[in-house]
């Protein structure tokens, strides 16, 4: 009866959050307008600014629109992406424009369905070439996000006056979790190289959110410190811009810290499981729209449910600065994972777990460096660019062995599977857990937000 009742529960809880998160276009709603006339638009900018090097695209959430015939409607609701191709001047989080330009919905991009990546977003219309004004540049957001966008921003910049290009963009990479300005040739070696996924702020940062806290906080009892713990992976997650690998390992992170709190000790599978629930429930769209959320979630699967049956394989492989560990990480999450990266991307690295224990031990050298270089240079500049030095060095490093390892022949190979082989892939692997590896062991916070190390995420 139990379980009647909770698969009941559950449908209803589906169908409610399908429902919620269903789009039709109504005369109410901007899209309802996106015919490829020319239009002016009003709004605020509901997110943070994606600024690339010949763009910015700005998030604007429309409450009025001029259209092509010269009638004002107001009382609009809805996003519109719009791009503003002249960068200056810079318009900034909560700040109220208008936009002229001809308004669209977004459509496949060759194999890409760009109109599915955006309504994660609750994207519908898009505004390709615009031309931006206001009247009020300093209109309020919300101020906590605008205070940790402005603080964001404010770092980037000061990491780039301590590095030159392209480790300053790797840098802030690492660790705000932005990708713009890296060249492109770097993007392919990293992506040749399975490396791809060092760029994405993921659990291992949620991790050293935890630890610094907790180190800091030393002095008070533990159930005192998961607060402060708590609100520093929010806003964290907020500062990094909440990708679908963050979220996962900010929620796990605090289901983590309450099982500490309560006494108990944080199974994985239900920290999985109920991390999943929150994310589907917020927005079901990204089960099957968001590539990282899916390989995120296959990777740790593939770390806590895979790790066990790799034992006997990498048992002669020495444990010295964490070799066989990382080898061994890298290969579950890539036996996860590696089936939907060739579907989605059509692509596969052989060099990846290789690469990956090349660089894994000098990531967490490259953000300390980095960090602590530039929150230093804001009081001591030549200070902080000591530091930062340091963390050039393991730049440095990382950046050659992607460049060396992906110039190496058959780094990288073009794969096309068909889609249905997932199925028989996946309870193949099932089958074999369930057979050989025992039940993944109890653990604590640190290990429910491991990064994952998906070649793509």
């Amino acid at each position: 009866m139990k379980k009647f009742i909770a698969s009941l529960l559950g449908i209803i809880i589906a169908l409610i959050c399908v429902i919620r998160t269903t789009h039709t276009p109504s005369p109410n709603t901007i899209d309802w307008y996106a015919d490829g006339s020319k239009v002016e638009i009003h709004g605020i900018i509901a997110d943070e600014p994606d600024r690339r090097p010949m763009q910015t695209k700005y998030t604007i959430a429309v409450d009025q629109v001029l259209d092509g015939y010269g009638t004002v409607i107001k009382g609009l609701a809805g996003n519109v992406l719009v791009t503003d191709r002249r960068m200056w001047p810079e318009y900034h989080f909560g700040d109220r424009i208008t936009a002229t330009g001809i308004l669209e919905k977004p459509e496949k991009i060759e194999t890409f369905y760009y109109d599915r990546y955006l309504s994660r977003y609750d994207i519908y219309s898009v505004m390709y070439r615009s031309e931006i004004r206001t009247n009020a540049p300093e209109a309020p957001g919300p101020p906590l996000r605008r205070k940790l966008y402005s603080l964001k921003s404010r770092f980037e910049q000061q990491i780039n006056r301590l590095y030159p290009e392209p480790h300053a963009s790797f840098m802030a990479g690492l660790l705000t979790g932005s990708r713009r300005g890296i060249p492109d040739d770097l993007m392919e070696a990293f992506n040749n190289t399975g490396l791809t996924h060092i760029i994405a702020i993921s659990g291992y940062n949620i991790t050293i959110v935890i630890a610094i806290i907790s180190s800091l906080l030393f002095w008070l009892p533990l159930k005192i410190r998961f607060f402060p713990a708590a609100v520093a992976i929010i806003v964290f997650t907020i500062f990094v811009g909440a990708s679908a690998a963050v979220v996962r390992a900010a929620i796990m992170g605090i289901l983590g810290l309450i099982a500490l709190q309560s006494g108990r000790v944080s199974d994985v599978r239900l920290a999985i499981l109920w991390t999943a629930f929150f994310m589907i429930a917020w927005n079901p769209k990204v089960l099957w729209y968001d590539a990282g959320f899916q390989l995120s979630f296959l990777a740790v699967i593939g770390l806590t449910e895979l790790s066990t049956l790799l034992d006997r394989i990498f048992s002669r492989v020495p444990k010295t600065l964490a070799i066989r560990e990382s080898l061994q990480m890298t290969v579950a999450a890539q036996i996860a994972a590696v089936p939907l990266i060739i579907i989605l991307f059509g692509r596969f690295s052989l060099i990846a777990p290789l690469a990956n224990l090349l660089v894994t031990p000098i990531i967490p050298l490259a953000m300390l460096f980095g960090a602590m270089g530039t929150v230093v240079s804001f009081g001591i500049f030549p200070l902080g660019q000591l530091i930062a030095y340091l963390g050039w060095a393991c730049l440095e490093w990382i950046i050659g062995v992607a460049n060396i390892s992906s110039k190496i022949p058959f780094a990288s190979i073009d794969i096309d599977i068909p889609s249905w082989i997932l199925i028989p892939y996946y309870v193949f692997l099932f089958t074999m857990c369930r057979a050989v590896a025992p039940s993944p062991p109890a653990t604590t916070v640190q290990a429910c937000s491991l990064q994952p190390l998906s070649p793509e995420t």
